[in-house]
């Protein structure tokens, strides 16, 4: 490649990360709005403003949300999915904004071959991580499938159903047709576990 046009591209890019931190910086949102962008209801955002887990940044006081602050809304969100209390779930998310910050700060002070070096060997780890998951995606997904399947047997077992399956010959067929289900998926699966596994 011609290193002008390495050039001309390197440019472009700069004046594209530029350009999309301008918007950024320039999107500000109603809590209803914010409150849908970030998966929560007004209510919620209102009233984590109020108890000052959110900073609104914006002209509008803490009705007018930016970029940062339904950020750290989602961050929340997520950890309250997890199973944090309102409170656990903010103090993780301050404390990973405060990590994430340390290190853009410790990368920004590092010399530009350094910097390369570390950010090579950081995508080298992705990549390794996403052929790893490529792998051992498709075995997980089985092993999902398997379980529902014996789980399926486990719970016609404690219904009884398998016992009263001799009692008529409508409901034995019923119950041999089910199984019969059951099995061909769980041979089906066997079979994605060995090929996933090769």
């Amino acid at each position: 490649m011609d290193p002008t046009e390495t050039d001309g591209r390197d440019a472009l890019d700069r004046i594209q990360i530029t350009n999309d931190a301008e918007i950024l910086s320039r999107l500000h949102l109603s809590a209803a709005e914010a409150a849908r962008a970030c998966g929560v209801t007004p209510r919620q955002l209102i009233y984590w403003t109020r108890k000052g887990l959110l900073r609104p940044g914006g002209a509008d006081g803490e009705h007018d949300y930016d970029a940062p602050t339904m950020e750290r809304a989602i961050r929340i969100r997520e950890a309250l999915a997890g199973g944090l209390s309102l409170e656990k779930a903010a103090q993780q998310v301050e404390r990973d904004q405060n990590a994430r910050t340390a290190e853009v700060d410790r990368l920004a002070g590092l010399d530009g071959d350094t910097l390369e070096a570390e950010l090579r060997q950081r995508l080298a780890s992705l990549e390794e991580r996403v052929g790893t998951l490529r792998y051992s995606l498709p075995v997980s997904l089985t092993l999902a499938r398997l379980r529902r399947a014996v789980a399926l047997l486990s719970r016609l077992e404690i219904a009884g159903v398998l016992q009263a399956a001799m009692v008529s010959g409508d409901a034995a067929r019923a119950v041999t047709l089910r199984l019969e289900r059951a099995v061909d998926e769980l041979e089906t699966m066997l079979a994605e576990v060995g090929t996933a596994s090769r």
